[in-house]
């Protein structure tokens, strides 16, 4: 009886033991990051908007995904299709709790430790055009994207598709200016994008724009209305808290819209342009372009060339597997732009390519509204000067290497590159690093009697590489320069051709709809309202 009895506590006590380490697990903390969040928002003439959300998510430990919520700004929305990058429709609900406006999407198959997931979620939102009590005779619309408290963004990119007839200069928008305009089927895109956002960071945008455009809007009420709705509980503190109080919510409604028009004072010389975006502002081909944004990845570590013949064939470095970039070295728009441009194989699609260097043109030219076009050249052309004097004013070999490294992307906007460098570098050395990509995809596919074998796997456990005769680098460099300019795709004449267009059409930077995969993960909530002046209610989010 007694052997009996220990039996059973020895079982009850290895229950829970049991039972303790399933809730263990259970528990285990998930870790998941967002790779990118692309937004695109159409807004119709009915004063609501499509709402269209394409979505890629890591999970990179802890317990297994099976789905998520995303954020809705309105109680009045109709949930559209899921779909996920393979194509498989996705059951999409409508989880709205009180003012916890949100859908479930339900995944394909559970995201586990280590996989990534894709999808897009469409919904129509309702009441989101409010007229702009700031500026007269327009209506706005102010959105924030679904925000993640739990996990970083690492691309966040946002398109507003405005009513047909909406020109730019109609357009006004709150303090973040946009980064760019686009034209979709005849209408106007203002386009903003952000990377490496914290968890729980925010990144509100709005517009505002006639409202002539669009056929209802909301309006904000006035009178004793508005002021019964918005203080009746006040009437009941002291005058001094009434006072306090009102002249708060003045000095918060004031926030205006700003035109992202440069003013009449700007005008002159547009600096902070980075040395690939010049490449186009002084008239660089294509090709040149390109080839511009492969040197930048490579001096970031990012890519390597693993061949050159019949054209470049690239490989991403694990640490930018996710093509945004790291913590030292984030990624610019088109550098991760042209590593979208990667195929499987690794060499380059000429499309895509093409869309890389039409949306940097694009945006080189958005940035320049306002500015003088021909002080700006000149400024930049004063700028490559200024680098060759940096490396040619260097007094070792060890500081003329670190200053031709620092330089490289400027100097080559000289047109007059090759015989610059030889002329440079005739009487002196080169001092490579290990660490210098650039250098040794060079010297590694071009160089007929190379003697140095680079250590691209782990750089910087490399040994000192030998000094360089300067002769031999500079005619290095320089044919490495050339023949990528030559062969960076298969064929020239259709990456060139696809580039003709001058329209902004720019629909590899808005959420492809084709291309969208599923997601699951913890959404926090999008919030969205019209001017800055009305209230917008917020929807949490979480996983299972």
């Amino acid at each position: 009886m007694v052997k009996n009895r220990f039996h059973l506590i020895a079982i009850a006590f290895a229950i829970v033991f049991a039972l303790a380490a399933i809730s263990t697990v259970n528990a285990q903390e998930r870790v998941y990051h967002v790779d990118h969040e692309w937004v695109k928002i159409w807004i119709n003439q009915d004063g609501t908007i499509d709402l269209f959300y394409d979505m890629s998510l890591t999970l990179d430990s802890g317990q297994e995904i099976s789905r998520v919520f995303i954020g809705q700004p309105q109680r009045d929305f109709t949930v559209g299709e899921a779909v996920d990058q393979y194509g498989h429709m996705l059951t999409a609900s409508d989880e709205s709790s009180g003012s916890d406006y949100k859908v479930q999407v339900n995944l394909y198959e559970p995201l586990r430790a280590g996989q990534t997931a894709r999808f897009n979620l469409t919904t129509n939102v309702a009441h989101m055009v409010w007229e702009d009590t700031q500026n007269e005779g327009n209506v706005g619309m102010q959105f924030t994207p679904t925000w993640w408290e739990q996990a970083s963004v690492n691309d966040l990119r946002i398109l507003v598709v405005l009513p047909t007839g909406v020109s730019s200069d109609m357009v006004k928008t709150t303090e973040v200016l946009w980064d760019n305009t686009v034209v979709e089927d005849g209408r106007l895109g203002v386009y903003w994008e952000a990377q490496n956002l914290s968890p729980d960071e925010r990144y509100p945008v709005g517009v505002s724009f006639p409202a002539e455009y669009v056929q209802n809007y909301e309006t904000q009420p006035t009178g004793v209305t508005a002021f019964f709705q918005n203080y009746g509980l006040i009437l009941f503190a002291s005058v001094f808290g009434i006072i306090v109080i009102v002249a708060v919510i003045y000095a918060a409604r004031k926030k205006s819209y700003l035109s992202p028009q440069v003013s009449m004072e700007t005008l002159g010389v547009k600096r902070g342009l980075t040395a690939v975006e010049a490449s186009y502002l002084l008239d660089m081909k294509p090709t040149q372009i390109v080839t511009e944004i492969l040197y930048s990845l490579l001096q970031k570590r990012a890519v390597w060339v693993e061949s050159t013949n019949p054209a470049l064939k690239l490989r991403i470095m694990p640490s930018f597997e996710g093509k945004t970039g790291t913590d030292e070295n984030p990624l610019r728009y088109y550098e991760i732009d042209f590593l979208h441009a990667l195929k499987d194989d690794g060499t380059l699609d000429e499309g895509k390519l093409a869309h890389t260097v039409v949306f940097l043109r694009d945006t080189v030219e958005q940035k320049l509204r306002g500015y003088s076009r021909r002080d700006t050249v000149d400024y930049y052309r004063k700028i490559v000067t200024k680098a060759w004097t940096q490396v040619e004013q260097a007094g070792t070999v060890d500081l003329t290497s670190k200053a031709y490294d620092e330089q490289l992307l400027w100097l080559m906007l000289d047109p007059d590159y090759r015989n610059r460098t030889e002329t440079t570098f005739r009487d002196r050395a080169f001092d490579p690093s290990p660490l210098w990509f650039w250098y040794w995809y060079g010297y590694h596919h071009y160089n007929p009697h190379p003697t140095h074998k680079p250590n691209i796997n782990a750089p910087s456990k490399a040994g000192k590489p030998p000094t360089i005769p300067g002769a031999e680098f500079a005619n290095n460099i320089a044919t490495a320069v050339e023949k990528t300019s030559s062969n960076i795709v298969t064929d020239i004449e259709k990456f060139a051709n696809a580039i003709i267009p001058v329209q902004t059409q720019k629909a590899s930077h808005a959420p492809a709809r084709k291309e969208d995969g599923c997601v699951c993960a913890c959404a926090a909530c999008a919030c969205a309202c019209a001017c800055v002046s009305c209230a917008c209610a917020c929807a949490g989010g979480g996983v299972g």
